[in-house]
């Protein structure tokens, strides 16, 4: 192994971060900017030597990890939090305000971002919100907490109302104001070696981890996820970002780092009757098989692979769809359709909570994918935890959408009407049964 891949590995192990040989010129580059004698012999020496191993390797860090964010980041992924149901659940538990963790907070931008919705949400004077925000970067940590030095470009998706009333302003840079930052605190965090939640802390009603994963390995993916889901209430938000859906393409990171091209929706009808638990409608003509395309390979494949397991499920032999995607997870930890087919398998073998697991994980993944919070609802109903299926149904409602490829193309045979009607009547079953 030459020096440089001795320097990748290192940074995998202390970060999780997958650096492919295509990207060693920008690993050498890093070490450059640590020290331009240095090299990667050079750190390798100091880092075996008598240098403070920490402080070489926080320098490293800073360096490696991508801290490009800004203000309301896809802010259609925050808006979708309701602070004023999350507020009540954390009253009735006994805890007198939301409890937020931003994993990966970078300079800090995306916790203020939720530090402002949440006040605007919930009033500015007291808000009922406290929010942990926690990085692997120490660099990226201590201008987080300073919370000023923002550019015009960092705040450009505020309002000018918004930056006047939570930011202020000192030539071309911004800064946050007392009342918003006394409402976020940092500390240092690494999720690939550090426990989740972290230590001293109990689950929250928010985890936020947006566009991190993509850095990392299928192995390692696995298990932050599983560590993150420990870190959230059982009727708390776990939320991902948008590109941390792309983890599972072919070719993950370019040379530059940019993530590989967005999947785009399959659109082959499936016939899917008995988990979805509604009536089919009369027999239509089936729809002409879609002709290959350049697309042919891993992507294909897999949604070749997905479409078994349905037909798998929808044969009886629930045992050989759950072999399918679970063959399918393993590569692809956040693959939506895979854990949305585990869930409906899982539910209708009779296991109702391990459906909860697969469904909610589907639903960290892609927020909008109205089936997935459907069929939530109906294994919560199932677990007898009415408040949970109400608000499952409540966010199908919100999300189901008639113009959705994904939502035709596993449906076939039954009307995304029908499930909507089909969610409102379990919402008012829900409501009797209160």
């Amino acid at each position: 192994m030459g020096a440089i891949a001795e320097v990748a590995a290192i940074v995998k192990r202390e970060t999780g971060m997958a650096i492919k040989e295509s990207q060693y010129p920008a690993l050498e580059a890093s070490l450059r900017r640590v020290d331009p004698e240095l090299g990667a012999e050079g750190f390798l020496a100091e880092l075996g030597g008598s240098a403070p191993r920490v402080s070489l390797l926080a320098r490293l860090v800073d360096e490696v990890t991508v801290q490009e964010t800004y203000f309301f980041r896809e802010l259609r992924e925050l808006e979708a939090i309701d602070w004023w149901l999350l507020l009540q659940a954390a009253r009735e538990s006994g805890a007198g305000s939301v409890r937020v963790w931003v994993a990966a907070c970078a300079t800090g931008e995306e916790a203020y971002s939720l530090a402002i919705l949440a006040s605007e949400a919930l009033g500015r004077e007291s808000t009922p919100v406290t929010i942990l925000a926690t990085d692997v970067s120490s660099g990226a940590l201590a201008r987080a907490a300073a919370g000023d030095g923002y550019s015009e470009r960092s705040v450009r998706n505020l309002s000018p109302e918004l930056r006047q009333r939570y930011l202020s302003r000192d030539g071309g840079r911004y800064a946050v104001r007392g009342q918003l930052k006394s409402l976020v605190r940092f500390r240092h965090h690494n999720l690939v070696s550090d426990p989740s939640p972290p230590l001293g802390e109990v689950p929250f009603d928010v985890v936020a981890c947006r566009n991190v994963l993509i850095y990392f390995d299928q192995p390692t993916v696995q298990g932050v996820m599983r560590s993150l889901e420990r870190a959230v209430r059982p009727d708390g938000h776990l939320i991902l970002g948008a590109a941390d859906r792309l983890t599972g393409t072919p070719d993950g990171l370019g040379p530059a780092g940019a993530p590989a091209p967005e999947r785009r929706r399959h659109v082959r009808k499936r016939r899917l009757r008995r988990p979805l638990g509604l009536p089919p409608k009369p027999d239509e003509e089936a729809a002409p098989p879609v002709p290959p395309t350049a697309e042919a390979g891993p992507r294909r494949r897999s949604e070749d692979r997905i479409d078994e397991a349905l037909a798998a499920a929808d044969g009886g032999d629930l045992g050989q769809a759950l072999a399918i995607v679970e063959a399918l997870l393993a590569k692809d930890a956040l693959m939506a359709d895979a854990h949305f087919v585990r869930g409906l398998v899982e539910l209708e073998r009779g296991d109702a909570r391990g459906a909860v697991t697969s469904l909610r994980r589907c639903l960290y993944v892609d927020p909008s994918f109205g089936l997935a919070a459907f069929e939530l609802g109906r294994a919560q109903e199932a677990l007898g935890d009415e408040r949970a299926a109400r608000r499952a149904y409540e966010q199908a409602l919100r999300t189901l959408d008639p113009g959705d490829d994904r939502h035709q193309a596993i449906l076939d045979q039954v009307d995304l009407g029908d499930v909507a009607a089909a969610c409102a009547a379990r919402l008012r079953g829900v409501d009797r049964a209160r």
